[in-house]
Formats: C-alpha cells, sequence, structure tokens
C-alpha cells in the first residue's frame, strides 16, 4: 500500500492577491502580525485525510532564518497549528476528518509532527535510515534496528469505527514498538509498547507513555 510522505508533499505556491487575503485573516493570531505581503510567501497542500480543509504554510523570508506558521484552513477559517492537539480537535468536531485504512497512517504521521506531548516530540518511524539518531550509532547496533524494525500495521474495527495501527516510534531516546489507537475523532492513544533500544542503552529506559 503506497503511503504520501508529509515531507514530500506537492505544496503549491498561492499567486499575492490569495496571499494577501491569508495574511489578513491570521493578523490577529500570535505572530500573524510578523507576516507582509512585501515579504511573505503563502504555500498550500492537500491532507488525504480532511475534506474541505488544507495545509497553509505562511513564510516570512525577511527574516534570518525564515519564519514559518502552518494553519488548517477550509479558506474562511484559519486553525494555526500551535503544537496542541487543539486545532486537529476543532477540525474534527466540524466533520472534516475522514479516515480509512489508506490514510490513517497518514494522519498519525501528521498528527505527530504537529502535536507535542507533555512528555516530548513522538515520531513514527516509516523508514529506518530516517531515524533521528541513526548515523551516531554502531554498526552493530544499526543492524539489530533495521532487524527489529517492522513495517507498519493497520486493522479497522468496525465496532466502535477505530484504527489499530501498529508501529515502531521514536520517543525520548528510545525506539518503541507500539499500537496506536485512532479513534474516529481522531484521538490517537499509544499502548501495548515495548522498547526495541534505547539511543544510549538496550533496556531500562522510561519512557512516560501509558
Amino acid at each position: 500500500m503506497g503511503h504520501l510522505i508529509l515531507g514530500l508533499m506537492n505544496w503549491q505556491k498561492l499567486d499575492r492577491n490569495e496571499t494577501a487575503k491569508i495574511i489578513q485573516r491570521v493578523s490577529s493570531t500570535p505572530d500573524g502580525a510578523l507576516f507582509s505581503i512585501t515579504t511573505s510567501e503563502a504555500t498550500a497542500a492537500h491532507l488525504p485525510f480532511y475534506q474541505g480543509f488544507m495545509l497553509v504554510r505562511l513564510t516570512n523570508y525577511a527574516t534570518l532564518p525564515s519564519f514559518t506558521l502552518d494553519f488548517l484552513s477550509d479558506g474562511n477559517s484559519f486553525y494555526l497549528l500551535d503544537g496542541s492537539p487543539d486545532p486537529l480537535q476543532k477540525i474534527a468536531a466540524r466533520g472534516a476528518l475522514n479516515l480509512n485504512e489508506r490514510n490513517v497512517v497518514e494522519y498519525v504521521d501528521f498528527f505527530f509532527k504537529h502535536v507535542t506531548t507533555e512528555e516530548g516530540d513522538i515520531y513514527l518511524i516509516r523508514d529506518v535510515d530516517d531515524m533521528p539518531f541513526m548515523d551516531s550509532l554502531s554498526l552493530d547496533q544499526q543492524l539489530h534496528i533495521r532487524r527489529a524494525h517492522s513495517d507498519i500495521g493497520v486493522a479497522y474495527n468496525r465496532a466502535d469505527d477505530s484504527f489499530a495501527v501498529s508501529a515502531d516510534l521514536y520517543f525520548a531516546g528510545v525506539l518503541l514498538k507500539a499500537t496506536l489507537m485512532v479513534a474516529p475523532d481522531g484521538q490517537i492513544e499509544v499502548t501495548n509498547h515495548s522498547m526495541l533500544m534505547s539511543e544510549n542503552t538496550t533496556s531500562g529506559a522510561n519512557t512516560g507513555l501509558r
């Protein structure tokens, strides 16, 4: 099954009129006033799990490095992706979230890229070579991870319209094998997690996940 990789999304540059409208709409949001039509660019990308909403990115090139804010938008409402689950919950409450077996992995990846837990960031490992600390490991450790790594699996539960995604995660310096329970409203619970390998050791890490 082919999956869209969020880092390789097909971003489309918006024209100056659309960019100006977006800048005006988001001017009241935190840091929204930092954008102007003369120094900023707006791009948009389709997300397969949302109906009627796109990912909109504003970039201010007048700063070094450039400054970027991401929003979820239907063209009228703009929800700033601020690291909390609130904007995703608001989109789901509007009935725009449409999960299925083909796009639920993309949603999980998107969720973890834009929502920070109290314990820190969680990374969905889709390709071992993209793991944050892979280059710092010995050849034996890299071989251990490659052997332990499993492809992502998806199971649909018709009874409650939920999905069970089995995957490897990177969290707090630890590589985990876990089951992610994805509810119809987009909430994700990490269950049945076991450690595959720690960045510093191979046992005894406390992930903070429940």
